[in-house]
């Protein structure tokens, strides 16, 4: 093989450990999403949240780009917190009414949000009355959670698990390989 060649075989077969990475990567979130729709780990228990109370100052609709062109769209109020103190911007899922988040300007409230998920809000209550209720945002994680455990379940990504290990793997032994022969030949030339 002529020593070109086998260099620019040794540049691309120097990022196979990539591909081994992607495979069992590929199956840590799979098994990750699947733990996460069991059970109560899509959603955070009521106990743990956090509670907001004060008026609703501002309602705002977001729209936030990322890149690979995906977009995410949600609701946020800013709460200012009775006796005083920085106000709170809470977020509240797309699928809530829009006319329902605007009806909220003003009123005074109490939320259940978790600041571990930029203020999440979970349940919103208006004169004792919840007008967004812990149980319907519970199900509605739980949901989201199942659908993208079941989108990463399956036989053809284990398949694709399997795959991607095998070349990665390939890919970093013939690389060892084609690095000892240039080795090999490097120092033949230099004997010579």
């Amino acid at each position: 093989m002529p020593g070109f060649v086998r260099k620019i075989l040794i540049f691309i077969t120097g990022y196979a450990w990539l591909v081994l990475l992607a495979g069992p990567g590929l199956a840590a979130l799979s098994l990750y999403s699947g733990w996460k729709a069991e059970g109560d780990h899509a959603y955070v228990a009521r106990e743990q949240l956090a509670t907001v109370t004060g008026k609703v100052v501002e309602a705002a609709e977001v729209t936030v780009k990322k890149k690979r062109r995906s977009t995410k769209h949600y609701y946020q109020i800013s709460v200012q917190p009775d006796g005083g103190g920085e106000v709170r911007k809470l977020r509240i899922d797309y699928s809530t009414p829009q006319q329902l988040v605007a009806s909220l300007i003003d009123e005074q409230v109490t939320a259940l949000a978790d600041p571990d998920d930029s203020d999440l809000t979970y349940e919103v209550s208006v004169a004792g009355k919840a007008l967004i209720s812990y149980e319907e945002t519970r199900q509605r994680l739980l949901a989201e959670a199942s659908a993208s455990a079941q989108s990463f379940s399956g036989a053809g990504l284990w398949i694709a698990v399997l795959i991607l290990t095998l070349i990665g793997a390939g890919g970093v032994w013939l690389n060892r390989r084609l690095r000892a022969a240039q080795a090999s030949a490097e120092s033949q030339a230099v004997a010579a």
